[in-house]
């Protein structure tokens, strides 16, 4: 009895443990790519260009583009069968009116393939296009293979869809006050808006910009706003977590940090982040992905020491996919 006891719960703890692991790989996957998203609606919007909302489909095609070029150790727009990127994103189910596809490999950091990007003048004009809405990213890395890491990042928009972004798509927040950006509000006649299920406001002057007051409760709530254009009225949602404000009490005998109180407010905020985790699917992780066993702060220090041995190679490509005719066809699904 006492050995089934053993094997039960070494197979319960295993399990927690696993699940732990998911979560945690989650987690840092989620704000990472939001954090990608923040900085590059900050160069947007230092341009008066508006930001763009992360898109779940196009972050899966991304994905899935770089693990391939991981693996075949060529970076092109085309795949090993051909396809391009209008074929890879409608595969997936995101049928565009634009779209632009910007690639990049050999970098240490998203700072550092963004930072290229810009300084590549067919990059550039990709990222600062203002006919772009929606934005997939994609990192794939292996110090295995030729290039080490490979960054993709899709750029597109969708007929009749107009999407908002809270605080620059931003994964949390600690002020309940946040901004909301209204993609197609220049075309509007009217809008309007509610806060999680709130009653609706009335219809008002349409404006890019909102400001909002979340309830004061940590958690994920949601922005929803009602666009009227011509006959028809578009919906647009958008969450954000809300959590609280992390303080560090002082002793105050010797003026240090209360590293007891310390602890618990991070383990009270690292469990609403996990919490909002689970409930968040913007990017899936496939099985055996990179970030599974190696975390961006170990990736940065490993690639550094490659790159002083000159075994990074820092590659770049861009893209512009002109819209065919079948997938118009499909614009206003």
């Amino acid at each position: 009895m006492n050995r089934a006891i053993g094997i039960w719960l070494w197979m319960t703890l295993f399990g927690v443990g696993i699940a732990w692991a998911a979560s945690n790989t989650t987690e840092t996957r989620l704000k990472l790519f939001h954090d990608y998203a923040v900085s590059v609606n900050e160069v947007r919007l230092a341009r008066g260009l508006p930001p763009l909302k992360l898109n779940e489909t196009l972050c899966e095609a991304a994905q899935t583009y770089a693990e391939t070029l991981l693996q075949t150790g060529q970076i092109r727009h085309a795949d090993p069968q051909g396809r391009r990127a209008d074929s890879r994103v409608a595969t997936v189910g995101y049928f565009y009116s634009c779209l632009g596809e910007n690639l990049a490999a050999g970098q240490l950091s998203w700072e550092r393939a963004l930072q290229m990007w810009l300084q590549s003048p067919s990059h550039r004009a990709n990222l600062l296009n203002a006919d772009y809405r929606e934005l997939g990213i994609g990192f794939a890395a292996d110090d295995t293979n030729r290039y080490r890491t490979t960054w993709t990042q899709l750029l597109g928009a969708r007929r009749h869809t107009y999407p908002i972004v809270i605080n620059l798509d931003a994964f949390a927040t600690d002020s309940p006050m946040v901004s909301v950006y209204v993609h197609g509000a220049r075309k509007a006649q009217a809008m309007r808006y509610r806060i999680d299920e709130s009653d609706w406001s009335e219809w008002q002057t349409p404006s890019e910009w909102l400001r909002c007051r979340l309830p004061n409760r940590e958690g994920y709530h949601a922005v929803t706003v009602q666009l009227r254009i011509g006959e028809r009225v578009y919906e647009a949602s958008d969450e954000i977590y809300l959590q609280s404000p992390i303080h560090f009490p002082k002793v105050a005998s010797e003026g240090q940090h209360n590293d007891e109180s310390r602890t618990r407010c991070l383990q009270h905020a690292r469990a609403g982040i996990e919490r909002a985790a689970c409930g968040e699917y913007i990017v899936q992780q496939s099985e055996g992905a990179p970030l599974n066993t190696v975390r961006a702060n170990d990736l940065e220090r490993v690639l550094h020491i490659l790159k002083a041995f000159g075994l990074a190679q820092p590659h770049l490509r861009a893209s512009v996919a002109p819209p065919t005719e079948c997938i118009l066809q499909h614009g206003d699904a």
